[in-house]
């Protein structure tokens, strides 16, 4: 049954939470970070099917998944036919949680948490796509993978700290790409975990990495590399076990997929999901002319260029059906990739014509330039320039879903531009930016 896992004044929290495993040939709780990819896979059903591999009872062995709400639609339903009875078999507790909100002081919501479970929740509760939508962004395929430790690590970090009082041995199955995961979650269990990672034989390198955070009360275990398993035999281990060809976990939104020909046959054969990202990258494109979902060309592109018309047609029919609003987009650079934002939705409208419409008309009345970008209008009030700091204006329109904010408010933003304006003039008495990072 779902519950949203709320931190609890310990004297509120029921006894029965506090989960506690007998100890037989260990002095830890094994639980086990299920991501659900290949790597992950591979090794969660060498634990369940092969004794030898392991040094612990199975009705031990905690496993979880952080659930972020926008996974492919075969990973949920090959993890139902293969992963779910196996684990009813073997009784094992396989506990699903997602983000419980855009804070932290939100919490987690656990989605499932049964030693029988039928479903594998992928809806989540709070979605990656949410915050996404309402931000009007997509995830960035440089710098830090927040997505990932925002909706995945937290979650999971949260649903510990609060349910297991025992020492802890963690097993990941990290992607290749997912290093950052490493130091984070060493910092959120220090003191009380010997962690395992899901590394395969491959990836010696993000190994040697993962062994600089070794300590007495912190040692990195790396069953896959132990076994000699890389990413070829992870799958020919699956393929072996339950006769599937497993693909790769991701979002549909993710940014660091390959664009290749397996992921064009998953966006065709799941049109309404890559729909869904479309839509996504639209949004962020009208706040950002830069901000595309995939570093070498958008997706709208690759969409385009492959056939996949049933999603192209999806994208129309939501914009056909959803309210349109005219936005004022502000920026603030003071460096190469860092920005302050403000956006303002001014009006909105029933129809995307009218929209459009009704930035040609500002431009009109201002004066203004219209550039054409990615199927959209954008009015130009001031354009960016090459040295910083630098700053940039102009009215787009799009669906009416973007929240309309400023980091640190509105009127923070108002008076840090108009002091730009003023560097500009030459009065530079005051601080244009702080030193917060901002």
């Amino acid at each position: 049954m779902a519950c949203c896992a709320v931190p609890l004044p310990q004297s509120l929290v029921p006894r029965e939470r506090h989960f506690r495993v007998p100890k037989m040939m260990t002095n830890f709780v094994p639980v086990f970070s299920y991501g659900m990819g290949v790597e992950s896979t591979a090794l969660l059903l060498r634990l369940l099917e092969e004794p030898s591999c392991r040094d612990f009872d199975i009705g031990e062995l905690i496993v979880i998944s952080a659930q972020t709400g926008d996974e492919w639609e075969d990973t949920g339903r090959d993890v139902e036919r293969h992963i779910l009875p196996r684990l009813r078999k073997h009784n094992v507790r396989y506990v699903q949680v997602g983000r419980g909100g855009h804070f932290e002081r939100d919490g987690i919501f656990v989605l499932d948490d049964s030693r029988q479970p039928q479903r594998c929740m992928v809806a989540g509760h709070y979605k990656l796509s949410d915050e996404l939508r309402a931000a009007g962004t997509v995830p960035q395929f440089g710098g830090e993978h927040r997505c990932s430790l925002k909706f995945k690590a937290f979650v999971i970090e949260t649903w510990m700290n609060e349910n297991i009082f025992d020492p802890v041995r963690h097993t990941f199955g990290y992607n290749a790409e997912e290093q950052a995961r490493v130091a984070k979650s060493d910092t959120a269990i220090a003191g009380r975990a010997r962690i395992t990672f899901g590394f395969n034989a491959d990836e010696l390198t993000r190994v040697n990495k993962g062994k600089q955070y070794d300590r007495p009360d912190r040692v990195g275990h790396y069953p896959l590399v132990e076994w000699g398993w890389g990413r070829a035999r992870c799958l020919a281990y699956i393929k072996e076990m339950i006769g599937v060809e497993w693909r790769k976990s991701a979002c549909v939104q993710c940014p660091f997929a390959a664009v290749d020909g397996k992921l064009l046959a998953r966006q065709r054969e799941f049109p309404a999901q890559t729909a869904e990202a479309m839509i996504l990258e639209r949004l962020s494109l009208a706040m950002n002319p830069r901000g595309q979902l995939f570093k070498k060309q958008p997706l709208y592109q690759i969409v385009g260029d492959s056939g996949n018309v049933q999603a192209t047609v999806q994208v129309a029919l939501r914009e056909a059906t959803t309210p349109w609003a005219l936005y004022r987009v502000r920026r603030m650079y003071h460096g190469k990739g860092k920005a302050r934002r403000c956006v303002e939705r001014l009006r909105e409208f029933a129809s995307k014509s009218a929209a459009f419409e009704s930035v040609i008309e500002r431009g009109q009345q201002e004066n203004l330039r219209i550039r054409e970008m990615h199927g959209l209008s954008y009015a130009y009030v001031r354009e960016r320039e090459q040295a910083y700091p630098t700053k940039e204006e102009y009215y787009v329109a799009a669906l009416a879903v973007i929240d309309a904010k400023a980091r640190h408010g509105m009127e923070n933003f108002d008076a840090r531009w108009q002091k730009m304006d003023d560097l500009y003039c030459g009065r530079d008495d005051l601080p244009l930016f702080s030193n917060t990072g901002e």
